[in-house]
């Protein structure tokens, strides 16, 4: 094969590559009810100028909040102090005491007040409010209705930058990053669901660790340093029915795995969201 073929090869790959990133994208924003003329407009503004300075800061805020409630909900789960003598989560009242919500996020030290901690655990499935108005953790995951678009692009943005990463690791000398992908082409739809459940238990586990080690030197909030830098993991299963001639009984099963680093904050490990163990409740 010729240099040029090569070259040409080279280039409708990354075309076409780009082609599919930008459709799958676009069709997932649609689906999720982004009007078609805001992708466009966006589109346009960063091709042009940058977007909105103001706009991006209230975005990271929110999604830094987002973050911050997976390491409460992280910490509600597990330090002694607010387990029953069953390991489970002692309900907790909103502000005052030793057993509330306000002393809760400050023992995950985390940056997000009590006031907007309660406020988003008010808007949380992963949570309910009893009789007494104490709140109840009924999962470990904390989840916030129709925040799927802003996780999405928490993890795009976080697994091109490992691709980015990796890509130049060989002209500057640097480690590269955990990065793998393991998939069958074609496989019976009624052995999926046992292998996704198996995943997700072994997957758990492996998280659980990792989670462990990277807590054990997170640097508290209140301390500034130079050098600082950011780790986590990013761990998800993707399945979908293949769409050849194939008997309709095949499908698709793959797992993917990813983990980066620095910049300033710390992510715990993750499945299919950001920061801390925001595990998927369906795989």
């Amino acid at each position: 094969m010729t240099r040029n073929v090569r070259s040409n090869n080279s280039s409708l790959a990354i075309q076409e590559g780009a082609a599919a990133l930008l459709m799958a994208t676009i069709a997932f924003l649609i689906r999720n009810k982004i009007p078609k003329k805001f992708i466009v407009e966006t589109a346009r503004q960063h091709c042009g100028t940058q977007g909105s300075r103001a706009r991006l800061r209230r975005y990271a805020t929110l999604v830094r909040a987002y973050e911050d409630m997976g390491m409460v909900m992280s910490t509600w789960f597990s330090l002694p102090r607010f387990l029953d003598r069953e390991s489970r989560p002692i309900p907790l009242a909103e502000i005052r005491g030793p057993k509330s919500i306000r002393a809760l996020v400050r023992s995950s030290r985390v940056k997000i007040s009590p006031t907007a901690a309660v406020e988003l655990l008010r808007l949380s499935p992963s949570v309910r409010i009893d009789a007494r108005g104490n709140f109840v953790a009924i999962e470990r995951v904390f989840v916030l209705p129709d925040f799927e678009v802003p996780r999405a692009a928490l993890v795009i943005e976080r697994y091109l930058d490992t691709l980015r990463r990796n890509s130049s690791a060989h002209r500057t000398d640097t480690t590269l990053l955990l990065e793998r992908n393991c998939h069958v082409r074609e496989m019976e739809l009624k052995r999926i669901s046992p292998i996704l459940r198996d995943i997700k238990a072994r997957g758990t586990a492996f998280m659980d660790s990792v989670d462990g080690d990277i807590e054990a030197h997170r640097i508290p909030t209140s301390t500034r340093r130079k050098g600082v830098g950011e780790l986590g993991v990013l761990v998800f299963a993707w399945t979908r029915s293949s769409k050849s001639r194939r008997p309709a009984s095949a499908a698709k099963l793959s797992v993917d795995g990813n983990k980066k680093t620095p910049s300033k904050y710390r992510e715990r490990g993750a499945v299919l969201a950001p920061r801390s163990r925001n595990y998927a409740r369906k795989p």
